[in-house]
């Protein structure tokens, strides 16, 4: 097939997500039509060592056949391909956006204009430059083609707004480092949507979103569509590509934006009641320091009047973490002395797209308490490392951050399901990150301590078990920290799994010459344990560097959820991935081996950050008390499990023996549960 200047190209990434399937289906369907009457569209070219394919062919062959989950494939097929004659480098797509929104501002087709034409459109629309302008010209010979191209992709779309969102999303054609590396995700996204959304909600009508840093693209739309007939923006006035980019963008989606004026040391001035939203590093800047960042904090802190509200996302690294310089930890700490950072919450994992595993914090920054004393003044914090962020937690958590911006008399009211209270005084003589000691383990937290012991006694009297309990002072109440701070300050010691060859396991009960293992199997279903088990004398000598259990010790694995149990017997050989946290004798600090293994197992899936993992503590005058009840109630549980046992071995025998005709039942004394 010979490639002409208007054609369309795809990759096989491409097809997957105009078909609505995942990738590896295309490749089957290349490899299981071929020699039918319908063969998968063959490829026209290769792109960067990668097969591109006619999307023409692809939607009429996706139409043929009635593959995929798209029915309008064939119409489509335009919003997910690219155009033939050139590469999308970055002056392209550059170039492509400033088409679409010079299509958005004319409302009119571009194909059939020469590109002297499209200049003069250009320049009609952007006189001073500001947003379009020079990336039209820039696209020079490629002018006409692309914007044959933009018409086709409108279409495709169902209008500009649509194709604009489309060439920022694919990942597979926006190769720019115009965006930098901090996308955010769906879920980050919501999450700052309903916070500024509520924050705007307790100032006055008039309102405005500020955007200091230019880039915060993203959060502008979704609170456009959140609010399409109230969004009066502010934004940079700089005049990077990232900044360009974005004015594109609110151009196309219809948002009226107002210049913000910003120095080159960072300061700006804002009038008026408005929300600052701001993500660093920035797009613009994605390689920015821990200084940095905070000197750009520190610039809208600085400028903040009463009536304004600020929400700052940045890595947690910055925000909440230990390890900073000591210029950082300088700035930082001025920052919270200030009294105006109100709220600072930890995210889970997963804010950023292309970064999953770097943590992100929010802060939420407004007045300070200027009718407390600097001694007695506070923030709000929360840890949500271990909490997806879901719209049952999202909207638990908006409800919290609009809470901390009350009055101590509101904050008193109001029932935090993720935060504490900490003194900024506080937080600034701690050596541990400002979120430590926060409790987000799922335990019973609403349950009145009266209700609790209620329970207790209710069930322990219907199962005949000695205990007695009362409640206790509020101030009993578990405290939380993260496992890598318990390994830091040695309460807890690590403890690395073995690699063992699948050779050496043996499986069935183990004999006396024979180490119990313990994987991640086992962990999931402890009633397996003994069934593997490796020869002691081969462990010894081929495993010279071998570790064993001791008595107490949890054993945990990270997937396919966290999963704990505790090894009561020790000498146990534990199995990689699986791994070993030991409490340290000498030094528990609260810790108790069953109270590890169990807030572990009630971690969602998806957790595989061990280190943040919270422990809950004990009291030390309780300590001993709930080690001896919970060892007495698994000792009842195993009895139980024992005689389910023993009663599903009898109902096989009596089975056997009626059908078989060997034994008779008296029938004149009839069993529990028959009358």
């Amino acid at each position: 097939m010979t490639i002409t200047d208007t054609s369309l190209l795809m990759t096989m990434s491409d097809i997957a997500a105009l078909a609505h399937v995942q990738r590896p289906v295309v490749s089957v369907w290349r490899s299981r039509s071929a020699g039918t009457d319908t063969p998968f569209p063959p490829p026209v070219s290769r792109r960067r060592d990668v097969d591109v394919f006619d999307a023409d062919q692809v939607g009429g062959w996706l139409e043929r056949t009635g593959r995929g989950n798209n029915r309008d494939a064939t119409a489509d097929a335009a919003a997910y391909a690219v155009a033939a004659r050139h590469d999308f480098d970055d002056i392209a797509l550059r170039g492509v956006t400033a088409l679409l929104a010079l299509r958005a501002a004319r409302d009119h087709a571009l194909g059939g204009y020469t590109a002297a034409e499209l200049l003069d459109a250009a320049d009609e629309n952007d006189p001073d430059d500001d947003l379009l302008f020079r990336e039209v010209e820039a696209l020079g010979i490629r002018l006409v083609a692309l914007a044959g191209y933009v018409d086709v992709l409108v279409e495709a779309a169902y209008g500009p707004a649509p194709a604009f969102e489309r060439m920022l999303t694919d990942r597979t054609k926006r190769k720019l480092a115009d965006a930098g590396d901090v996308t955010l995700s769906r879920a980050a996204i919501d999450l700052l949507t309903h916070t500024v959304t509520a924050l705007r909600f307790t100032q006055p009508a008039d309102s405005v979103i500020v955007d200091p840093t230019g880039s915060a693209g993203d959060l502008l739309v979704a609170l456009h569509e959140a609010h399409p007939s109230d969004l009066p923006v502010l934004t940079a006035n700089d005049d990077d590509p990232v900044a360009r980019l974005q004015r594109r963008r609110l151009m196309v989606h219809g948002i009226v934006r107002t210049g913000l004026a910003v120095q080159a040391s960072g300061e700006f001035s804002v009038d008026g009641a408005a929300v600052h939203v701001a993500q660093y590093p920035s797009a613009a800047h994605p390689s920015m320091t821990p200084v940095e960042m905070l000197s750009a904090i520190d610039h809208i802190v600085l400028q903040l009047t009463d009536q304004q509200l600020a929400v700052v996302l940045a890595p947690a690294a910055v925000l909440t973490d230990i390890g900073l310089s000591p210029e950082a930890d300088q700035l930082r700490s001025s920052l919270l002395r200030s009294g105006q950072v109100r709220a600072i919450v930890r995210l889970p994992g997963g804010t950023l797209t292309s970064k999953p595993q770097q943590l992100q914090a929010l802060w939420v920054i407004g007045a300070a308490h200027t009718q407390h004393a600097l001694a007695d003044r506070y923030a709000m914090v929360a840890d949500l490392v271990a909490t997806p962020l879901d719209t049952a937690v999202i909207d638990d958590l908006v409800s919290d951050l609009v809470a901390s911006l009350g009055d101590r008399g509101t904050v008193r009211a109001h029932s935090f399901r993720f935060a504490r209270l900490a003194l900024t005084r506080t937080l600034l003589a701690s050596r541990r990150p400002l979120v430590a000691g926060v409790n987000t383990v799922a335990v019973p937290l609403e349950q009145s301590a009266a209700s609790l012991a209620v329970d207790i006694d209710r069930l322990t009297a219907v199962l005949h078990v000695d205990l007695a309990v009362q409640p206790a002072p509020r101030s009993d109440a578990a405290a939380t920290v993260t496992v890598h701070e318990l390994l830091a300050d040695g309460h807890l010691h690590y403890v690395a799994g073995n690699r063992i060859a699948a050779a050496d396991v043996i499986e069935g009960e183990a004999d006396a010459a024979g180490i119990r293992l313990i994987g991640p199997a086992e962990i999931a279903n402890p009633t397996e344990l003994g069934h593997r088990s490796i020869d002691r004398l081969r462990f010894a000598v081929d495993y010279v560097s071998g570790r064993v259990t001791e008595p107490g010790d949890v054993v945990f694995c990270t997937s396919p959820k966290p999963a704990a149990l505790v090894d009561t017997e020790g000498t146990s050989v534990v199995l990689f991935p699986a791994r070993i946290l030991r409490i340290d004798r000498a030094d528990p600090n609260g810790l108790l081996a069953e109270v590890l293994a169990a807030d572990i197992a009630a971690l969602p899936p998806g957790h595989r950050r061990w280190r943040a993992w919270k422990a809950r503590h004990v009291a030390p005058n309780q300590r001993q008390a709930l080690a001896e009840a919970v060892t007495s109630l698994r000792w009842e549980q195993k009895q139980a499990r024992d005689r389910l046992g023993q009663l599903d071995e009898l109902t096989d025998l009596l089975m056997a023996g009626v059908t078989a005709g060997t034994i008779t039942l008296a029938s004149d004394a009839p069993l529990k549960g028959t009358t």
